[in-house]
């Protein structure tokens, strides 16, 4: 296939995948089918290969949108009987696995479920009778986060949940005949924690023998992202070619030793038809990532190249794979993982053509390296938000490390690990040593001062107008062109447009059942509150609270204020102080978790920055209240505009903030504590009388907040109850000059097919 041909399906396959509704696209169905037939028969067959893509992305969406939990059976319990069909994430008495059951009526193929406070977690193709409840695939929608729902979505995820605690669950069989490779999987990573007496090294081992990365730790993951230093661990090229080499060597080998002697053509087909299956063996061992099916395809191609005695092009060998991996699976197109393999194939394919001499290994080493970085450093911009700058540097040492000892030993104990297991012990242990011998190194590579730098994500016309000039740059072009590429370097330093004099932004981030809030300036920056730490380590701090900082252009906080110790609203203030460094820290009752020098909240202190004026209402000095009533309550003000954040109060500091007359009317509140109903008093209801009033909640939270009496009272009130849940991350802008404008959802603004629930523009809880 020519690259134009796999580019035209590619680029039909993403304007299926951008589009925020499909009912529309359904009526053009007839069309693109008569215009892919005629144009496959008369030409062009670019067309043609366009609205294939076109069609197959979206009979692929219908059938996994059809997949999804129906609405009316969210929150339902269900008794189910299946298979756990991934290989568990066990993490602090939590365990996180997929599960296919068996059919009933409204229930998906196939769920996420997580297991809290089990003792016996449940291992990989186990069959087991479980009570869970489950609600449709959801997650936090944020600028600059990663979308969870997304990915739910493109793994096939139709519904997620948790497990009861019942009599009920059981496990039925050890071992279901059905997913017998995922039972070898399961076992080979088993046997290497066994081997490695559960070490940290022994995650990274797991990883590259069978691709089970669950065993490695989020700190581990930091480390090789500030590194660059990722794609190590995934089962991709290095390893499946390296699989499939030995095995044609072998196979090479053994067929000399033959005492009946067949024509030399016998000897290339049985050594191309060995590496093909050892490729597809190990492939399917490894799980078949996108990574994986790309070096699978590729290599598949090439030996059934030589196989047929017919040389193909390189170019047309990528294209090849890339075709075959979209009709594996065309959602692929949605992951970083296939940008970035496919990227640096074909960067390295140029590179390798435009050489002239004899290539001189070490310096060919250094170029790739170089080539590599350069042509992937658009798309990890638009993927990521961040450049490692010690990646080059670091890889340097790592893949040598890698590729002539780690991979190796991980490799050939997997093989005998079923042959002499003694053997495949000692070599599980050699190559944890291994791990264990370099982690310092990359460790201190991580923690240079500028391992990584964090930009904004940039528009996609920016990203296209990076990658032409990564293009040029490539190419074999006059060098004169090819420098005139350094004058789009400003467009990665190019952050978000900076406010004026007078105006402040508001943001208040989905992070669940918890509260964040981002207030900024022309030139300063607060956050109130850091959102929820959750039960497996991670908190939304480190998964929304700073991804979104550094999206905005903000690398240092100017105050970080916690309202009170509440672990919905103080659990991810250290990894927000792990990253963004706060100047100062205000904090309500009950805090005490800060590296940064704090004082306690005080009514009556106040200050200006940019013409935008801040003043704590609440707590007063010696007042003595509970942990709830306690919090921090802040005004935020202009010349125009006035918002209020209140944290957790209730009821008895409403009133007596109401008595010492410090509420005044404003255009925005964020809700106290989520919607209970032992908050919004009528005193601050009346005298706030807000334009808006934000509530931050998790969907289908068990406190079932807001609660309908506390909505209605606000909604007498003439004020619009928005939702976090619904609304995904609020951004209200309080302009100096003309007031506050009207609230912007991300859910809405970035509204993609798979998330039927996103609002339409203006929704609000008062119906």
């Amino acid at each position: 296939m020519l690259p134009r041909h796999a580019v035209a399906f590619l680029v039909g396959i993403l304007c299926t995948e951008q589009c925020s509704a499909l009912e529309g696209l359904w009526h053009a169905v007839p069309l693109l089918a008569a215009a892919s037939v005629y144009c496959a028969v008369r030409g062009p067959r670019i067309v043609a290969l366009w609205a294939g893509g076109m069609l197959w992305a979206l009979a692929r969406a219908s059938m996994l949108l059809g997949q999804q939990l129906a609405p009316e059976f969210e929150g339902n319990d269900w008794l189910i009987r299946g298979e756990v069909i991934s290989i568990p994430a066990v993490r602090g008495g939590q365990a996180r696995f997929d599960f296919a059951p068996e059919s009933q009526p409204g229930l998906p193929r196939k769920v996420q479920l997580t297991w809290f406070d089990t003792s016996t977690p449940p291992e990989a193709a186990e069959r087991w009778q479980l009570r869970v409840r489950l609600r449709a695939p959801r997650g936090f929608a944020n600028p600059g986060a990663f979308d969870h729902e997304g990915n739910l979505y493109r793994e096939g995820i139709g519904a997620i949940g948790y497990v009861r605690t019942s009599q009920d669950n059981l496990k039925l069989a050890d071992r279901s005949y059905l997913h017998p490779v995922l039972a070898m999987r399961a076992a080979v990573a088993r046997r290497i924690s066994t081997s490695l007496h559960g070490r940290a090294a022994a995650g990274v081992v797991a990883g590259l023998a069978v691709g089970a990365t669950e065993g490695i730790s989020p700190a581990q993951w930091r480390v090789f992202a500030a590194t660059g230093t990722t794609h190590l661990i995934a089962i991709s090229g290095l390893h499946v070619t390296m699989v499939s080499a030995c095995v044609i060597v072998v196979a090479r080998g053994l067929w000399r030793l033959s005492r009946r002697r067949r024509p030399r053509t016998c000897q290339a087909d049985v050594a191309c038809v060995s590496g093909a299956i050892a490729a597809m063996c190990y492939a399917l061992l490894a799980g078949l990532s996108v990574p994986t099916q790309r070096t699978l395809v590729m290599l598949l191609i090439g030996l059934g190249s030589q196989w047929l005695r017919r040389a193909q092009p390189a170019s047309q060998v990528l294209s090849a794979a890339l075709t075959g991996v979209l009709l594996i699976d065309p959602h692929a197109a949605l992951t970083a993982g296939f940008w970035l393999s496919f990227l640096a194939v074909a960067a390295l394919l140029a590179m390798l053509s435009s050489l002239t001499a004899r290539p001189h290994p070490f310096r060919e080493f250094f170029t790739a390296q170089s080539v590599v970085s350069l042509a992937l450093l658009p798309a990890t911009l638009l993927l990521f938000g961040s450049v490692s700058l010690i990646a080059p540097l670091a890889n340097l040492a790592a893949i040598p490390a890698f590729t002539i000892v780690l991979v190796p030993l991980t490799l050939l104990g997997t093989v005998f690990l079923g042959l002499v297991p003694p053997l495949a012990h000692a070599l599980f242990v050699l190559a944890g040593l291994c791990v264990d011998l370099l982690w310092p190194a990359l460790e201190w590579a991580a923690g240079l001062p500028a391992a990584i730098v964090h930009l904004a994500r940039p528009p996609l016309i920016t990203s296209i107008l990076l990658a032409c000039g990564a293009l040029i740059a490539l190419c074999p072009l006059p060098w004169r062109l090819r420098l005139m590429v350094w004058l789009l370097v400003p467009l990665l330093l190019a952050g978000p447009a900076r406010l004026a004099a007078g105006d402040f932004t508001l943001t208040v981030l989905d992070v669940g059942q918890g509260l964040a809030v981002v207030v900024q300036t022309e030139t300063h920056a607060l956050l109130f509150d850091a959102g929820p730490r959750f039960r497996n380590g991670s908190s939304a701090g480190e998964l929304v609270v700073v991804p979104y900082l550094y999206n905005a252009g903000i690398r240092g906080l100017d105050l970080m204020v916690i309202s009170h110790a509440d672990m919905d609203h103080a659990g991810g203030a250290q990894a927000v102080e792990r990253s963004v460094a706060a100047r100062e820290m205000r904090r309500g009752v009950g805090v005490a978790i800060s590296r940064t020098p704090a004082a306690s909240c005080e009514r009556g202190e106040a200050w200006v920055w940019d013409q935008v004026r801040f003043r704590f209402l609440s707590p007063g000095r010696g007042e003595h209240w509970s942990e709830n009533d306690g919090s921090c309550v802040l005004e935020v003000s202009n010349s125009r505009g006035r918002a209020l954040l209140t944290g957790d109060i209730e009821a008895p500091a409403e009133r007596h903030l109401a008595g010492l007359g410090l509420w005044r009317a404003a255009d925005v509140i964020v809700v106290p504590h989520h919607g209970s109903r032992s908050s919004s008093s009528t005193p601050l209801v009346d005298e706030v009388a807000a334009r808006y009033a934000i509530v931050s909640a998790g969907a289908h939270n068990r406190w079932h907040f807001p609660h309908r009496e506390v909505v209605e009272r606000w909604c007498r009130a003439g004020t619009q109850v928005i939702n976090t849940a619904d609304w995904g991350a609020v951004t209200l802008d309080f302009k100096a000059r003309t007031g506050l404008e009207m609230p912007r959802s991300y859910r809405a603004d970035n509204r993609r097919y798979w998330s039927a629930h996103a609002p339409l523009a203006g929704y609000s809880l008062c119906r």
